[in-house]
């Protein structure tokens, strides 16, 4: 497997898996070195066991889904003026469509009927917000738990239609 390839597996695994035992493990490994840049040091360390040299790899243009190169956030699956949002927890954090709604009202502000469609899987849902509140939804969530679980919420990604 790339390199590329291997790290875009690496962020999907951050965004969709459980990893607490992962996080306790860190914990564990964070004690044995100095105070400063641990979690930093070893993620790096990880990354160099991983992925062996990477001076041929082109950092600079291994972009964030979702963004531009200004930084803009693009929102990709938009649909009769809302878009549709990623967010990393779900059934398996026993989230139900009302913990959800009540989770982007109490973060962003937003007026808990105006969220559309929500669907819940095992552990991500998607759910529907007026375009105009989307970049607002998602940045209320920047460094949130739900149930102990660091959140992410992204932009979906447009629906890849089958051939």
């Amino acid at each position: 497997m790339n390199q590329e390839k291997k790290l875009e597996k690496i962020l999907d695994r951050a965004l969709s898996e459980d990893l607490d035992d992962y996080m306790k493990l860190l914990k564990v490994l964070k004690k044995r070195l100095p105070l400063f840049g641990r979690t930093k040091r070893i993620t790096a360390a990880l990354l160099k066991e991983l992925l062996g040299d990477i001076s041929k790899l082109d950092i600079e243009s291994f972009k964030l889904a979702g963004k531009t190169e200004s930084g803009k956030i693009i929102f990709e699956d938009i649909k009769d003026g809302r878009a549709r949002l990623f967010i990393n927890v779900g059934k398996s954090q026993n989230i139900s469509t009302g913990d959800l709604i009540r989770e982007i009202v109490k973060r962003s502000g937003i007026d808990g009927k105006t969220v559309g469609k929500i669907d819940i899987h095992s552990t991500y849902a998607f759910f529907e917000v007026p375009e105009q509140y989307a970049e607002l939804v998602l940045h209320s969530f920047d460094n949130a738990r739900i149930r102990g679980v660091p959140v992410v919420v992204e932009p979906a990604k447009k629906k890849q239609k089958s051939q």
